[in-house]
């Protein structure tokens, strides 16, 4: 009896996953694994359910949502009896409104001043996981000089930096901090340099037409601004600033307090996706990085594949663990600058649960 029920139970999952109609935010590859299927340890993942329920996703489009990315293709949220249904965002902070109401169940974004004011004062979000950091050999974010004046020996350091022109995609978000940290090594600080808001493109364009000293992109813009030969790299953030948190997995209230099962089967999938991440750029697994790679063209900007065995990608734990410390140093420099006017509790905010929940359904990640 208790076979033919794990059949009958198997069948109807076959026939919600395989037959039923395919959304945009479905993937497209092969079928998903069966539901009750082991983890990367051997240790069994929880038996899903056989109904399939929709999670509202924002995110951004960017290389530090590979775990999502890499979890969606692969059918790991499939396989835990969720939908994906994706929005795409150009920051957190335009994700908040939408979370506190409950339109958007999980936002994927940057934590910033206005993220953790929000937090601190109206809108009851949870942190629950890493979606991007600077640990040592993952600074994906880098301080770049534009090449001739690197050349002449003008600016070789942070106190050549004074007075001059430099480039942030934002204020008040962590590159800010990560950038007032390089410029106080010489006893400066921001306050001492001329910044202007420019997107990662511009940035590009910014140091081919000398408009910008220096600049502060991500991958793969560093990449190509070097091989554009109009800057060089100065310094990368995890030489100045190692663990910096610069990207987060956020929960709205309405889906922790109602959907908490979900949540927790959506962290699942999530830690999955950051493992195959891990194994493919950590571990420097071949036949995972192809994959990866792969999954990663169809999904981000970053469509030459090539550019992925030069660039430094992100770094994304693979327990999805939240460096709290990074977190408050974060939110104490927002709060000197006043840029930050309530501190959050972080100790309430960053809730490990649902992390801890996966990492015992899939076991220890080697």
């Amino acid at each position: 009896m208790l076979k033919l029920s794990r059949v009958l139970t198997l069948f109807l999952a076959m026939v919600v996953l395989g037959c039923g109609p395919r959304t945009a935010s479905q993937p497209s590859g092969g079928a998903a694994p069966a539901a009750g299927s082991t983890g990367e340890s051997g240790s069994p993942v929880a038996q899903a359910p056989t109904t399939m329920t929709k999670v509202n996703l924002g995110l951004l489009g960017s290389a530090s949502d590979s775990g999502l990315y890499i979890a969606i293709e692969k059918g790991y949220f499939q396989e835990q009896g969720i939908e994906i249904e994706q929005t795409r965002f150009t920051t957190a902070a335009e994700m908040v409104a939408p979370l506190g109401t409950g339109q958007l169940d999980v936002g994927a974004g940057a934590p910033s001043a206005g993220l953790l004011n929000a937090i601190a004062r109206d809108i009851p979000l949870r942190i629950v996981a890493d979606k991007g950091n600077v640990n040592k050999g993952w600074g994906f974010q880098a301080i770049m000089v534009r090449k001739d004046l690197w050349d002449s020996g003008a600016v070789r350091g942070p106190a050549d930096l004074k007075g001059r022109t430099v480039a942030l995609n934002g204020r008040d978000i962590t590159p800010e901090v990560f950038f007032d940290a390089y410029l106080r090594t010489a006893g400066l600080a921001i306050t001492d340099v001329d910044v202007v808001t420019l997107s990662f493109p511009d940035m590009a364009a910014g140091f081919a037409n000398r408009a910008i000293d220096a600049a502060l992109p991500i991958e793969p813009f560093v990449t190509q601004v070097v091989d554009a030969g109009t800057a060089v790299v100065a310094v990368r953030a995890d030489e100045v600033i190692a663990g910096q948190q610069v990207a987060v997995i956020l929960y709205g209230p309405k889906f922790v307090e109602e959907k908490q099962d979900v949540a927790r089967r959506f962290m699942a999938a999530y830690v999955r996706g950051l493992r195959d991440y891990n194994d493919a750029f950590a571990k420097k697994d071949s036949a995972k990085k192809a994959e990866v790679v792969e999954i990663l063209v169809k999904n981000t900007p970053v469509k030459d594949a090539a550019l992925y065995d030069r660039m430094i990608m992100p770094g994304l734990d693979p327990n999805g663990r939240v460096s709290v410390e990074s977190l408050e140093q974060s939110q104490t420099w927002w709060m000197a600058k006043g840029s930050q006017t309530t501190r959050a509790d972080l100790s309430r905010v960053v809730d490990n649960q649902f992390v801890d929940w996966a990492t015992q359904q899939l076991g220890p990640y080697r």
